[in-house]
């Protein structure tokens, strides 16, 4: 875990009344001297809403200061995320939102939502996916579904909670990385896509560990292979994709804490120092982990770099794809 160096917190020639009017480091050094709201740009009860809301307990515990969460949804996400653009660049609203931020300039221009409304504050962890597929489809690994979606080029499946989402980006994915034929069908949220695998009116679909894991346990889903870099612990006896033979497959959904843009630099510095602790918490990592996904902390300017190699990534398959929002 990266260790901080704390910055001096008082400028020459600048009373601390003076910096902190323009939030420098004498804000950073009160930061926080009241509650923040950290705003989640879709509904309770989701992954997004499960993170923010154990890391704003372990910050508000660090910091003497409450971290309040705040779900604020509708399309799409963009609504919370430009409350969050549109804020007081002070450090006092935040967003923890998830891929969405990446996805958006090339899936919903329009929204106007941009990587460069932000400051990266802090990665806070990754979920990798699994690909999950009705028992009744007749192969048992990656290669044979693959194999099998060849010698059936259009009869195969996948199921998403929608056009865009997580679910399926990520099947558009396969489809290019397996060099195979097979049809999306959207569902009005990841409940109902479910449903509908495990009743076989779809084949496959890429869904989070969680979700999945008491039906595949309970013999009505047959998980083939995870989407992360390394194998899950809830399921470490199933192969990677890469393992499984698609190289270079590697994909999760991850989930950060933003700013807005121009918050001050050492404000946000002391906002990750306290993210950075409360994620190295064993409560917080663990219960991550417990949810299939893996603790991911690090600086800001890493985590600017990886939202960079995510909105290629996703804007080159989106392109490819030719994946576009209903009107």
């Amino acid at each position: 875990m990266p260790v901080f160096d704390r910055r001096s917190l008082l400028g020459a020639g600048l009373t601390a009344g003076a910096l902190s009017l323009w939030g420098g480091p004498a804000a950073a050094q009160a930061y926080p001297a009241r509650n923040v709201r950290m705003v989640v740009p879709f509904a309770s009860g989701g992954t997004t809403d499960f993170t923010a809301r154990i890391v704003a307990e372990k910050m508000s515990d660090m910091s003497g200061q409450r971290f309040f969460v705040e779900n604020k949804t509708g399309a799409a996400g963009a609504i919370g995320l430009k409350e969050v653009a549109n804020a007081v660049p002070d450090g006092y609203t935040l967003a923890v939102t998830d891929t969405t931020v990446a996805t958006a300039p090339s899936l919903n221009a329009k929204a106007g939502i941009s990587p460069s409304l932000f400051e990266p504050v802090c990665l806070i962890a990754v979920f990798p996916s699994v690909l999950v597929m009705n028992p009744k489809v007749p192969v048992n690994s990656l290669a044979e579904l693959i194999d099998h979606a060849k010698k059936n080029p259009g009869k195969v499946n996948f199921g998403s909670g929608g056009v865009g989402t997580g679910p399926h980006l990520q099947g558009e994915f396969f489809k290019m990385a397996a060099q195979i034929q097979i049809q999306h069908v959207p569902y009005r949220g990841a409940a109902a896509a479910l449903q509908d695998v495990i009743a076989g009116n779809i084949q496959i679909l890429f869904t989070a560990a969680p979700t999945a894991m008491s039906f595949v346990k309970g013999g009505q889903l047959k998980l083939l292979a995870t989407t992360g870099a390394e194998r899950l612990p809830v399921a470490n006896s199933v192969p990677t994709m890469v393992e499984a033979g698609l190289k270079d497959f590697v994909s999760a959904q991850w989930f950060g804490l933003l700013a807005p843009a121009r918050t001050p630099a050492d404000v946000v510095a002391r906002a990750n120092e306290l993210a950075m602790k409360a994620i190295a918490e064993p409560s917080v990592g663990q219960r991550i982990i417990d949810q299939g996904g893996f603790p991911k902390p690090g600086q800001p300017a890493e985590f600017a770099k990886f939202i960079d190699s995510e909105v290629k990534v996703w804007g080159d398959i989106i392109r490819t794809a030719n994946v576009t929002l209903p009107d």
